[in-house]
């Protein structure tokens, strides 16, 4: 996993005005990176800002994390043995629970994403650092053998292998949201023996992170909203409608003048 090779031979500037980039195509792990390595918008998962000053992810805390947020954003771009990262800055809270009870801890967390040419995001570094207590980093080189990079999948399969984790599921609906994908990781490098599960929107990112540790359901979304409910609900309200609701097209005409009064009377029985 170490070896990173270019393809096109030129010299490539470190770093200019924090800014960097591979002058033609690197290799990492059997995957591509080519010169739109930051465009992470190209992966249909991740987000539909071209322009990266325009993304922005806030998802706000429910549960025991109610009133407490965690909040992404675009920070600069830098260049890893060749090729070019966008870096996401990451600041918000995060649940400290050796005390027997959730403690919420600030943080601030620096992700090294790079897109490969079939539109699937990398992690190539990772940094946590936490207001008080110590911190942790994490890059590809401490991969074992045969460990993957991929952290958002172009086309994720459940049971599919990412850093830190696994895809859970896909085609996952959370209340009126449909086509969702679930990714659980389960070997943070802050959070090594709890596991978190990301909600993921096409087009969109980020809708939800739970973190279901302690027998509670507590996390941070979107809407502030646990989205365990909101699959819940969407459930609930489909078996009821398959219990109670059988009209079809081949039902026989009935002779009431009245076919709302009929239908509901139908339902009250």
């Amino acid at each position: 996993m170490k070896g990173i090779r270019a393809f096109l031979s030129c010299v490539v500037p470190a770093v200019i005005l924090g800014a960097a980039f591979p002058c033609g195509s690197a290799e990492l792990g059997g995957y591509t990176f080519a010169d739109d390595s930051i465009d992470l918008y190209l992966n249909p998962y991740f987000s539909d800002h071209n322009r990266p000053g325009d993304f922005i992810t806030t998802l706000y805390g429910y549960g025991d994390f109610a009133g407490y947020e965690v909040l992404q954003n675009h920070h600069q771009y830098f260049a890893l043995d060749g090729i070019s990262c966008n870096v996401i800055l990451e600041r918000g809270y995060f649940p400290d629970f050796s005390s027997g009870s959730a403690e919420m801890v600030y943080y601030t967390a620096y992700h090294y994403y790079a897109k490969d040419t079939q539109d699937n995001i990398h992690l190539l570094e990772y940094v946590f650092y936490p207001n008080e207590g110590q911190g942790a980093s994490w890059s590809y080189e401490d991969l074992p053998e045969g460990g993957t990079t991929v952290k958002y999948p172009a086309d994720p399969r459940p049971g599919q292998e990412v850093v830190f984790g696994t895809v859970a599921a896909t085609g996952v609906s959370v209340g009126d949201i449909h086509g969702c994908t679930t990714i659980v990781f389960d070997s943070l490098p802050h959070a090594p023996s709890e596991s978190v599960t990301e909600y993921l929107v096409p087009g969109s990112g980020i809708l939800a992170s739970s973190f279901n540790w302690e027998g509670g359901i507590n996390g941070f979304s979107e809407d502030a909203g646990a989205p365990e409910f909101a699959e819940e609900e969407d459930t609930a309200w489909k078996e009821w409608w398959d219990d109670h609701c059988f009209i079809s097209a081949c039902s026989p005409r009935r002779k009431s003048n009245k076919p709302l009064d009929f239908l509901h009377g139908f339902l009250m029985e």
